[in-house]
């Protein structure tokens, strides 16, 4: 498992990352991502990290998915 996970390729990684953590997912452990988004900006990776408190694997109540596509409208708008 640790060839296909992207912390094991972080040397690789260039592009501008959006990150989007729902703090309850049971699927993949939130502190995954942080550590992952710590190293890609130790990397100097441009790199967002959106935490949503309430929200699983999905990030999609309301309030919340709103506000990640609101963010990523302006992520894309800033990179591409």
């Amino acid at each position: 498992m640790w060839e296909k996970s992207p912390i094991a390729h972080i040397d690789k990684a260039v592009a501008p990352t959006l990150m989007a953590l729902g703090m309850k997912d049971r699927r993949v452990p939130p502190s995954q991502g942080i550590e992952y988004y710590h190293a890609l900006r130790a990397k100097g990776v441009p790199t967002k990290l959106l935490v949503y408190e309430d929200c699983d694997h999905a990030i999609d109540l309301v309030m919340s998915e709103s506000d990640f596509w609101i963010n990523t409208k302006q992520w894309f708008d800033k990179y591409l």
